[in-house]
């Protein structure tokens, strides 16, 4: 059988979207426990590198629906991907010198994850049964695994480094890498879901996950999420708001149980982020980046975070990292691409009333993004061009079903695979950016 172009990027997306993560937890967790060889590295890095090859091939025969059918949206991020690489080239042109490489280097980094992440959001088959399936499995599992975790230890965190010794570490992820995968697992299967009852579940089990796991921005975007969306849909159902009352409940009593054992937990260590050595260090780096950009607003200073401290985990830990970094243009498109794609879902969601799988996906993956761009992560995370992709992949998808509605053939509606939706409606490490995953690094 012959696949189209269409057909090959669907179904690479798919196998690509579980394996960078779902996939990934359950690979470190493997190689943690010594049942499998680091065989793929640090795994996110090296699919990634794949998996752009695979888009380069297959792109030029996704470009003219991918254009023709968000408005205008894809083009600006495709454009700001260009900017971004010829801003960084121009640097490393123009001044030179092993500051201005490694930034070069980084840059090159963030924008092939980039890439990979937006082309993956727009053409994977949210609504495919194989996938949701396998994404259900691997939850159960990863849920499975840190409950007779917590039951036959007693610890309330996951730190999968301890498990293995210490010359391997390396080869498996910092909860970083976990929690990053993590929400995007329970991200996805919050939007494919459609019951009240399961994504109450969801939202507890997942809560106890990203717990275990041990980041707390992650943490507390999902819950922050979880709220957004139960509150939002508790005033259109009753059975929402019931499921609001009792998932609190729950969360509340699990909280007050075992409120000795989860005290001294770095989690909860947010309610006193004054004496924490990370909170500490993150104020240092952002008002750095913020005396950087007021020496030069208009321009930034291209790799700042590495001219001052010769490290390139050393940005600030928010989209003031995109200023520094890609002036005051690049902060604007950085920051505008994604909440563009968080207000139009929430528009096309609760204004329009439209429950589909790919809205609500779009909108749970940018809003975790908005938030945690003003709040805690850099420009060098790659999760925002997921929520680009997101959006992308619900404008086309929504066009679709629109043609197919009204019988009219719009611009992308010769492209049956383009998403199974339109015919089935319904320890610590220096960096965090995810730019690592393209070097040998655990992340």
């Amino acid at each position: 059988m012959v696949l189209s172009g269409d057909a090959l990027a669907a179904r690479a997306s798919a196998i690509g979207f579980f394996v960078l993560f779902p996939g990934f937890i359950l690979y470190h967790t493997l190689v943690a426990m010594g049942l499998i060889p680091a065989f793929l590295g640090g795994l996110f890095g090296v699919v990634s590198v794949v998996m752009f090859v695979i888009y380069c091939a297959l792109l030029p025969s996704q470009l003219y629906a991918l254009l023709a059918s968000t408005r205008g949206y894809a083009l600006v991020t495709l454009v700001f991907f260009a900017y971004v690489l010829l801003w960084a080239a121009a640097n490393y042109g123009l001044v030179g010198g092993g500051v201005m490489r490694a930034a070069l280097i980084q840059t090159i980094e963030t924008l092939v994850l980039w890439m990979v992440l937006f082309v993956m959001g727009y053409r994977v088959p949210l609504t495919s049964p194989r996938l949701v399936r396998a994404f259900w499995i691997a939850f159960v599992l990863i849920a499975g695994y840190l409950l007779f975790h917590v039951a036959t230890t007693g610890e309330w965190m996951f730190f999968a480094r301890r498990m293995i010794e210490a010359e391997a570490g390396e080869n498996v992820s910092t909860y970083q890498g976990y929690a990053r995968s993590a929400l995007v697992l329970l991200l996805f299967l919050i939007a494919v879901s459609q019951r009240a009852v399961v994504r109450a579940g969801l939202i507890v089990l997942g809560a106890f996950v990203m717990f275990m796991l041990g980041a707390r921005s992650e943490l507390y975007a999902f819950l922050g999420l979880s709220l957004v969306l139960l509150t939002l849909w508790a005033g259109l159902s009753v059975k929402y708001l019931l499921t609001l009352l009792a998932v609190i409940a729950v969360l509340i009593a699990l909280v007050v149980s075992q409120f000795e054992s989860l005290a001294g937990s770095r989690q909860l260590q947010v309610f006193d982020l004054s004496g924490t050595s990370s909170w500490l260090a993150r104020q240092n780096l952002g008002q750095r980046a913020v005396e950087q950009i007021l020496a030069n607003p208009l321009l930034g200073r291209f790799g700042g975070h590495i001219g001052s401290t010769g490290l390139t985990g050393s940005y600030a830990h928010s989209m003031l990292s995109a200023w520094v970094n890609y002036g005051l243009l690049g902060f604007a498109l950085y920051v505008g691409l994604t909440a563009i794609a968080f207000l139009g879902s929430t528009y096309r969601m609760f204004a329009c009333g439209d429950r589909a799988a790919w809205w609500v996906f779009a909108f749970s993956t940018n809003f975790v993004c908005l938030l945690l761009m003003v709040l805690a992560k850099p420009v060098f995370w790659p999760l925002p061009a997921l929520g680009w992709g997101a959006f992308a992949n619900a404008l086309v998808a929504a066009r679709q079903e629109r043609d197919a509605t009204t019988g009219q053939a719009g611009a992308g509606h010769d492209e049956p695979g383009q998403h199974y939706a339109a015919g089935d409606i319904q320890g610590r490490n220096d960096n965090e950016s995810g730019t690592p995953d393209l070097s040998p690094s655990a992340l």
